[in-house]
């Protein structure tokens, strides 16, 4: 095998040009399956994360969803007594909502410690240049559980105070008790306990098309008294009103009961199930992945043409080359076998060198959906790739090699094959 390899090297190494330009053929087609791999199999895997994670069954979840609403302190109202008609509804076990926000707190824009590990954490988001702001996630009690891990309920404080986690990345400078102070209302919160490192919550703008999003970093707390008739907080909490139902509701009945009374109070909101609105999205992921598997298909069918049709013409040229190595102790299994080490050599260094190529982009990303794309493309499109690859080197090979077994040993110095001049 040793002799093999040394001779395909030294074919490729003498027929710089030839090689080179077989490489970037075979750079730039693995380079377009790649991407292609990595966008399939990335929507697969974040709906994977997404149904591992979600605490409920998505069946019994009603998400709301408004039109037509108000901004003044009115309408805060409003929505105040809509929950409250909701919660009352047969078969509603609870309604509640979340919201995510940035907020300062007095205690830690003091806190130089504070300041020197959030501005690590926050480096590379929305709030990269405000380093004492702080990352709060506000969310009614009974949303605790929405998604696995964290926290399941909220303590009772010795002060008072509304109970506030932090996440375990403050363990060492916030000791359990402290006081915050939230600068804009003058609430004050006790530091009740620490959410672990790794947690997760959905995204507050899409929690199904969007990646979950980490929450090392942030802060977690129920909504204080003073949200629910602050306009402000009860809009941008809107999209993220869920209904927990029982198995015994009726959810036709509950649909039509949540539109009826919104109408009639002069706001628009309508109510689908989490599965529903889920099952939609599948539907959508699944024409974008058929696309993007029909794309890598397609590339790969035509990387595939083009090194048969140029690795057989090249056999067909070499056939004087051939019946010397043959005169010097080869056989034609030998130099099948050169034929797909050349191959092999080329294909895989190709591949490789694509997959780091778009490992480094994926890696420099600063897009929402970097970790997903990051994750598959390691976990999924590098296996699958040197598949492809694989496959790729057989079929490529098998055509030149049925060429070299076809010819006529004894004619191959003169240059003929299968006795023909």
């Amino acid at each position: 095998m040793g002799k093999i390899f040394n001779l395909a090297i030294r074919e490729i190494w003498k027929r710089k040009f030839f090689s080179l330009l077989m490489f970037l053929v075979c750079l730039i087609a693995m380079h377009a399956v790649l991407a292609s791999i990595t966008n399939a199999t990335s929507a697969a895997y974040q709906q994977k994360i997404f149904e591992n994670n979600l605490g409920y069954d998505m069946s019994k979840i009603l998400h709301l969803d408004y039109r037509h609403t108000e901004e003044n302190p009115e309408f805060a109202d409003v929505l105040t007594q809509y929950m409250d008609y909701i919660e009352e509804l047969p078969g509603v076990l609870s309604v509640g909502q979340f919201d995510v926000t940035g907020m300062y707190f007095a205690e830690l824009k003091a806190s130089d410690e504070y300041r020197a590990i959030n501005a690590e954490i926050i480096k590379d988001g929305k709030y990269a240049d405000y380093a004492d702001v702080t990352q709060l996630l506000s969310v009614d009690e009974n949303l605790l559980t929405f998604v696995k891990g964290g926290i399941s309920e909220f303590a009772e404080t010795t002060s008072g105070y509304l109970p506030i986690y932090a996440s375990e990345v403050f363990k060492d400078i916030l000791p359990i008790g402290s006081t915050l102070t939230d600068e804009r209302t003058g609430e004050k919160y006790e530091l009740a306990g620490f959410i672990p490192e790794g947690s997760k919550w959905v995204e507050e703008n899409d929690l199904i098309r969007f990646p979950m999003v980490s929450i090392d970093g942030w802060f977690v707390a129920p909504f204080s008294s003073d949200s629910k008739t602050d306009i402000m907080t009860q809009l941008s909490s809107l999209h993220n009103t869920y209904v927990l139902l029982s198995d015994s509701a009726d959810i036709d009945y509950l649909k039509q009961a949540i539109m009826e009374y919104s109408l009639q109070h002069g706001f628009e909101a309508t109510a689908d199930t989490l599965a529903e609105e889920y099952k939609l999205y599948r539907l959508e992921t699944k024409a974008f992945t058929t696309r993007q598997i029909a794309l890598a298909v397609f590339v790969s069918l035509m990387s595939v043409s083009s090194i048969i049709a140029v690795f057989t013409t090249n056999t067909l040229l070499k056939r004087k080359q051939y019946g010397i190595l043959i005169a010097n102790g080869f056989t034609l299994k030998d130099i099948a076998m050169c034929i797909a080490m050349e191959i092999t050599v080329i294909v895989l260094f190709s591949t490789l060198i694509a997959w780091e190529m778009k490992f480094l982009e994926f890696k420099k990303s600063t897009d929402l959906f970097r970790d997903i794309l990051l994750t598959a493309h390691i976990r999924y499109t590098l296996p699958i790739c040197c598949s492809i690859a694989a496959a790729l080197i057989v079929i490529a090979t098998a055509l030149p090699a049925i060429k070299v077994f076809q010819y006529q040993p004894g004619g191959l110095i003169g240059g003929n094959t299968n006795g023909n001049y």
